[in-house]
């Protein structure tokens, strides 16, 4: 994403609120939303004669016909342009199908995702209009499939430490030697974006450079391992891959030398926002289960929805799915633009809806008590679908990581000039005179979110607090810390939890403020509520972790941490 694009989150980071990017809360366009309920009821339809997820997930497999019936239904070509025999979906209209299919098992939306969010992608962004006609007809058909590799047993999350590694020969075709792990579509995939370092001359000097290849399956040097034995997502095909002096054409390089790193990102921000859009229609079938549950079981003479104890855990997932909901369709109205960096707003919705969901599915089997805990109900299989989504594109620790110290770098940077000023006053006054104006803008600062409804003024005035209250612990702990920053990642913790609930009130406020616009208070006193609800709770826990930045036990946990280390088992004698 270029530095020029403005990010709602990344200008909350400098204390600034980019409100005419969240509001109104955007809507579908009407043709896509055609579209997308045509799709949908058809896949729906499909699936509750065709597809028995039960099975799926005890076979290990898709039900025969499984991958047919999706290919004729245009499942493969939803992101892909008419001009190559796509729908040509916006991303809006991808998620919103996406979810669809997510309603129905983890393993059927994580095929389809590993094919068209980030499968895909990559030659969508980079390839060439001779790779486009080459591959898309036969991708958006599902005559073949896609899979993305980057995962080696050496390089998780350091995406940067991988060890596969590209040659080019004399003759201008490539040789690619390595091996990737734990690759979704892997066994079934027939085009493969590859990810391998390569020496790059820059600025005169030679340097290791990831670089990005299609690779196309039965290539001689190209093997693939057995299917890996999991504890969810069962369906979905997951192997190595190994590559063993694999020749590849002149024109497999997807994107330019030595880009690899910044392709693989692009396309993990569409990967990270189709999986949250997924999570949330998954999490949506549980609720719909267990809220037919509590009514209808009857103990100690009623139903048991009528018990304080089971009202809060309903409540509990309903308004961490809306908030979820919110954050993923105002983040993907922001990626349709096409002229706004989403990157932060992705990561923060991949963390959201991966915990809270995972939070709701564990709710739900509690709401069912021991049925629950049974395979005949979808909530067992659901609990294990669900806890991938903490690991996938990328662990929600090193995404917070990512969140608090990519959010960082303008303030970060705008400090190290008021440091250099601050050596040289003369040189500098203009700056430093800049400085303590906005400072002292900053500390009375009464703006307020003009575009919230009055209904909601308390928690907009919340809000617009929180990030100035934000911005200001941040360039303290700038300050303090410095380039150290990086190290403190119980710090970088609590930042990028402030700036999730950030964005999650700024999401809820917009979409609920555009409802009650539409309909009045009197029909969305539900939204209402849960904006209560989640807002009184995301502003408590906004105090609490920036009140934590200063005051925490940070010190006496990597102690602890270290000793446990060190003697590698729990060591204390009763």
């Amino acid at each position: 994403m270029s530095k020029n694009k403005p990010s709602i989150m990344k200008s909350i980071f400098q204390g600034e609120i980019l409100e005419d990017l969240a509001f109104p809360y955007p809507n579908i366009d009407e043709d896509e939303a055609d579209m997308v309920k045509i799709i949908t009821d058809n896949f729906l339809k499909w699936a509750g004669e065709n597809y028995d997820p039960f099975e799926a997930d005890e076979q290990a497999a898709y039900p025969e016909g499984t991958l047919e019936a999706l290919a004729e239904m245009g499942v493969f070509g939803l992101n892909v342009p008419e001009s190559y025999g796509g729908l040509g979906l916006s991303q809006t209209a991808f998620a919103r199908v996406y979810e669809a299919i997510s309603s129905i098992d983890g393993s059927l939306p994580t095929m389809v995702g590993g094919h068209s969010s980030i499968g895909v992608k990559g030659l969508l962004l980079y390839g060439t209009d001779e790779q486009k006609r080459k591959y898309l007809p036969d991708l958006a058909s599902g005559k073949k499939l896609a899979a993305f590799a980057i995962t080696e047993p050496g390089a998780g999350s350091d995406a940067a430490a991988i060890q596969t590694r590209a040659v080019r020969q004399s003759d201008g075709t490539w040789v690619l030697n390595g091996q990737k792990q734990w690759i979704t579509n892997g066994g079934i995939a027939d085009f493969f974006t590859i990810f391998a370092k390569m020496e790059v001359e820059v600025n005169g000097k030679k340097e290791d450079k990831i670089s990005a290849f299609i690779v196309d399956w039965g290539l001689e040097g190209f093997s693939r391992g057995g299917e890996e034995h999991k504890m969810g997502i069962r369906a979905s095909s997951t192997v190595p891959l190994f590559f063993d002096n694999l020749v590849l054409p002149a024109d497999s390089l997807l994107g330019d030398e030595g880009s690899g790193f910044k392709l693989a990102m692009e396309v993990l921000n569409s990967g990270r926002l189709g999986l949250a859009a997924g999570i949330v229609g998954g999490v949506k079938t549980i609720i719909r289960e267990a809220s037919k549950h509590a009514r209808e079981r009857q103990q100690f003479g009623r139903p048991i929805a009528e018990f304080e104890v089971i009202q809060g855990k309903i409540a509990r997932m309903t308004v961490d799915t809306y908030v979820a909901e919110s954050m993923v369709y105002l983040t993907t109205s922001l990626a349709d633009r096409g002229d706004v960096d989403y990157s932060l707003e992705s990561a923060i919705c991949k963390v959201f809806a991966s915990e809270r969901v995972w939070e709701a599915v564990n709710e739900g089997l509690q709401v069912m008590g021991g049925l629950g805990y049974m395979k005949e109900y979808p909530f067992e299989r659901g609990l294990r679908d669900a806890r991938i989504n903490l690991i996938f594109e990328g662990t929600n620790e090193i995404l917070r990581l990512f969140i608090a110290l990519t959010g960082i770098k303008a303030p970060g940077a705008y400090l190290e000039q008021l440091g250099k000023a601050l050596r040289d006053p003369i040189k500098g006054f203009g700056f430093l005179a800049d400085y303590a104006f906005t400072r002292a803008r900053e500390a009375v600062s009464s703006h307020h979110l003009a575009m919230v409804h009055p209904a909601l003024k308390k928690w907009a005035d919340h809000f617009t607090h929180s990030v100035v209250r934000f911005h200001l612990v941040l360039n303290s702990a700038i300050m303090k810390f410095g380039k150290r920053v990086i190290d403190r990642q119980l710090m970088l913790k609590r930042f990028a939890d402030t700036a999730i609930d950030l964005f999650g009130m700024l999401a809820v406020l917009s979409r609920v403020t555009s409802r009650i616009e539409a309909v009045g208070e009197e029909m969305t006193r539900s939204e209402i509520d849960i904006t209560c609800i989640y807002c009184e709770e995301a502003w408590r826990r906004i105090r609490r972790n920036l009140h934590g930045i200063r005051r925490n036990q940070d010190h006496s946990v990597r102690q602890l941490a270290t000793h446990i280390s060190d003697h590698r088992y729990y060591n204390f004698p009763l």
